[in-house]
């Protein structure tokens, strides 16, 4: 196992007179990119910080963001980025205060409450970018790469299944993702990487594959959609990186179909499954060229992935695809039980590329050797990974997980309206139907005999799709049919559990 500043220091030193980061109108070759890396390492060593001690960042989207991490990567520091004003007050003191960072790399006079709570910690050290990159006469020392068990990168769940944890990658993990993506993916050679994605998140494990391929990674100076389409005017990149809903920002457009797109070899997205609009979009636009990336904070970007050819079909577009060589994946019920082609179960992970342990709250994701993801999925005959659902909101019911998503389906099919399916409590649901939108198109207002009708059908729907699910279809009681509006949506588009659960628990 090869730890990430070892190759960090080998892609950068391969190619000293090629481009590796754009940003605007400015560039920084490989040779510059490591001078950067090794200066960066000595000026945190200079300001007191020792193998271990966490450097956060708070700051903005740049090539720097990135480099700063590859010195601690290096060197055997911690690192760990906020996004600036995505945390505030309260919210935000709390996050520092279990991050307890050494030091904190931000330009101060920025954030009123970042200001405050370092009045608070006078001991860690503020740093800014004139501190680190500032030119030096000497040489930057020359120096071995972190071991591949240190920890080196404090990364955090988004909340929004729970309260964030803190989890802790060592080198020798992110090593391996960098090189499981690198061998995986299928890349154009010497790859123009135009990515609007923050670094400092999940796309910045995409950052070194770029490197090791000799590639150019490329970051729009401003945020937006539009920021995007003048960036790929002016580079011409081969390969586009982006969430789901920058894509779709980007789709939609009105400029999206006036720019030269024929330079695009591959478009990588990640952390939700495509609409089969926004697949016909990209398809029309790109050409077939969609790449699929799945992970977790615990096990980034190297779950599984779904090749281009797979977004040709309805159905399989739709799955995470099968997983990264080296990754070993279960579909398990609640007991532990592996469960065949099909049935719904979550999805354990074992691999290289996994977190041991969160730095908060205390504990470990991983039990006799498996990451268990709370992820629940469906695996077809050919080891294809479908995602169903979050553990947390799902019913078990004996053996067999009931998920909501399956019932949902079920309604839609039979009403011809979208709803949503909330446990409340180990057996029991209650429905919440949207009588006046479904998929973005408004309905009429339901007259008498409509409104009637709805609960009828949803029960019929639940009723004639439990028993391929359950033993027992009837140990599911239905609390309640509820017309509402509309159904709340996370950024991804998915329904919101999370603020369903609290709706329904008022």
């Amino acid at each position: 196992m090869t730890a990430i500043g070892a190759l960090v220091l080998d892609a950068l030193r391969a190619h000293p007179d090629r481009v590796a980061f754009r940003y605007g109108e400015a560039e920084l070759t490989y040779a510059e990119a490591e001078r950067l890396v090794l200066t960066v390492a000595d000026a945190l060593a200079e300001s007191g910080l020792r193998p271990g001690d966490t450097v956060l960042q708070i700051r903005p989207n740049d090539p720097l963001q990135w480099l700063v991490s590859a010195a601690c990567y290096v060197a055997g520091h911690r690192s760990a980025a906020l996004p600036p004003w995505t945390l505030r007050g309260a919210a935000l003191a709390e996050r520092l205060d279990r991050v307890a960072p050494a030091a904190v790399l931000t330009e101060p006079g920025d954030d009123p409450d970042l200001d405050a709570w370092l009045r608070a910690h006078p001991r860690v050290r503020v740093l800014t970018d004139r501190d680190l990159a500032a030119p030096r006469e000497r040489r930057p020392t020359a120096r071995p790469a972190a071991h591949p068990e240190a920890v080196v990168r404090l990364a955090f769940t988004s909340g929004a299944t729970g309260p964030a944890k803190g989890v802790e990658l060592t080198a020798g993990a992110l090593g391996a993702v960098a090189t499981m993506l690198r061998d995986t993916l299928p890349w154009p050679d010497r790859p123009r990487v135009l990515c609007p994605e923050p670094v400092s998140g999940g796309f910045g494990n995409l950052v070194l594959p770029t490197l090791l391929l000799g590639g150019t990674f490329l970051i729009p100076d401003r945020p937006g959609a539009e920021a995007l389409l003048d960036s790929a005017a002016r580079h011409r990149p081969s390969v586009l990186m982006a969430m789901p809903p920058m894509l779709r920002a980007m789709l939609h457009h009105p400029d999206a179909a006036a720019c030269d797109w024929s330079s695009v070899e591959l478009v990588v997205y990640s952390g939700a499954a495509l609409t089969i609009d926004t697949i016909e979009r990209a398809h029309e636009l790109f050409g077939e060229v969609l790449c699929g990336v799945f992970g977790q904070v615990e096990a980034p970007k190297s779950i599984a992935w779904s090749p281009p050819a797979d977004h040709r079909h309805p159905w399989l577009s739709a799955s995470l695809g099968r997983p990264f060589p080296g990754t070993e994946v279960r579909v398990c019920g609640p007991g532990g039980r592996d469960l065949p082609p099909g049935r719904a179960g979550e999805l354990w992970v074992r691999g290289p590329a996994i977190a041991r342990r969160y730095a908060f709250p205390p504990g470990t994701p991983v039990v006799d050797g498996w990451l268990r993801t709370g992820d629940v999925c469906r695996r077809d005959a050919d080891g294809r990974l479908f995602h169903v659902d979050r553990i947390q909101y799902v019913l078990r019911v004996g053996d067999a997980y009931v998920c909501p998503s399956d019932l949902e389906a079920a309604i839609l099919r039979r009403t011809g309206r979208a709803a949503a399916v909330v446990p409340t409590g180990t057996a029991s649901v209650t429905v919440l139907v949207a009588t006046g939108e479904q998929g973005g198109r408004v309905y009429d207002p339901l007259d008498e005999a409509v409104r009637e009708a709805v609960p009828e059908g949803v029960r019929e729907a639940l009723g004639a799709t439990l028993p391929g699910l359950l033993a027992v279809p009837d140990a599911i009681a239905i609390d309640a049919v509820v017309s509402v509006k509309g159904l709340p949506r996370d950024a991804m588009g998915r329904l919101d559990r999370a603020r369903l659960a609290a709706e329904v628990a008022r």
